[in-house]
């Protein structure tokens, strides 16, 4: 069984979710085990002027989230009151420890909604019980967002090809959130497409970029470092001097890596079955958002920076916001649906990686009917 597959099981160790998390993947800052944030005020639905297509009754939906870019949208239905809107009454968001623990956690029933990895869903999804499945309702980041950061040093320009891009990297330790985890599995798929193994680097596992990231490459302990989503890159080549090496969704990168779509909205198998409707109500929630930022991009800006950024990155959030309305936004099909040639990628990816087996699971299995393209 792959890593991912042990670690999304419902016997998984806690030494098993730190050595997939590099102690925490998701909950960046955030102590305990589990947490919660949310605004001050009330998640109430009563006194909001309700939407079109509303829910005709307040429901209750319990989401899982965390405070880094991929999620941001969830910090901007809450600021919009988007939920209310919808006739959702969204309790604080749940912030995960992990993703293996986000996983868990709905498997079990603790979690209605969240964004997820396509791979890591996937893995859960082959190793849980029927009904209690995960399954994609929505197709939330439609690109991949991984990438290499290189510290300061004599590197290859942008217009060099990736093999030889990789092949700067022979010898090179490369940091990464924790070993099996998935920045980790990113790397081996790219040194591959490069012609390269693993024994042609050090992969050394440092944690967040927050932590370990930033702090061992101006150390020089690390020459590089795998990049798990836009912003954060970008964080990291600003903290340290350097800068971004390879961008996994740039179309000089092999489609094996640059046509991957690496988050999607995520249900319970019997949630969606029994309340498609709530479903469909976080999803059209969810447009409200992605319309308000891209005629917002100001305003949208410094909320990104308030609760992902922690303030300090004004022209990175700036940045980030261009480019969901610039080059994710069009890639979105109508109501966040799911189209098969995306996840016929991403089954082609998880086979190579050993995450499932060939024929194991189906575009079909995995996408209710409501929510295909």
């Amino acid at each position: 069984m792959s890593d991912l597959g042990r670690l999304s099981s419902p016997h998984a160790s806690r030494r098993d979710v730190l050595r997939w998390t590099g102690g925490g993947l998701l909950a960046l800052g955030v102590g305990g085990a589990l947490s919660a944030c949310g605004g001050g005020g009330s998640n109430s639905a009563a006194g909001v002027k309700k939407a079109a297509g509303a829910l005709s009754k307040p429901t209750t939906l319990h989401i899982a989230s965390a405070p880094i870019d991929n999620y941001f949208l969830d910090f901007v239905n809450q600021d919009q009151q988007d939920y209310q809107k919808y006739n959702l009454e969204v309790p604080k968001f749940i912030l995960p420890k992990s993703g293996v623990q986000g996983e868990q956690l709905m498997t079990a029933g603790s979690i209605d909604a969240q964004v997820q990895d396509v791979l890591l869903t996937m893995s859960t999804f082959v190793h849980s019980e029927p009904g209690k499945r995960p399954v994609f309702v929505g197709m939330r980041v439609p690109e991949t967002t991984y990438s290499i950061v290189v510290g300061k040093g004599s590197w290859p320009d942008a217009k060099a090809s990736f093999q030889e891009k990789m092949q700067a990297l022979k010898g090179k330790t490369i940091g990464v959130t924790a070993i099996g985890a998935g920045a980790d599995q990113q790397l081996t798929l790219a040194l591959k497409q490069a012609g390269m193994t693993r024994k042609d680097v050090t992969p050394l596992a440092v944690g967040q970029v927050a932590g370990g990231g930033a702090a061992q490459m101006k150390a020089g302990r690390i020459a590089a470092y795998v990049g798990i989503t836009w912003a954060t890159s970008r964080v990291l080549a600003k903290q340290t001097g350097g800068r971004i090496l390879i961008e996994f969704s740039d179309p000089s990168v092999p489609p094996l890596l640059s046509k991957q779509q690496v988050d999607v909205c995520i249900v319970r198998e019997d949630f969606a079955k029994k309340h498609e409707d709530v479903v469909k109500a976080w999803l059209a929630s969810q447009t409200a958002g992605r319309d308000w930022m891209v005629a917002n991009r100001g305003k949208a800006a410094e909320l990104l920076n308030k609760t992902c950024l922690g303030g300090k990155f004004p022209d990175i959030a700036k940045g980030y916001i261009d480019h969901f309305a610039d080059d994710l936004v069009p890639k979105l099909h109508p109501d966040w649906k799911v189209a098969k040639a995306d996840i016929d990628v991403m089954l082609d990816v998880a086979q190579q990686m050993g995450i499932i087996k060939k024929g194991q699971i189906s575009f079909e299995d995995l996408v209710p009917a409501f929510a295909r393209a």
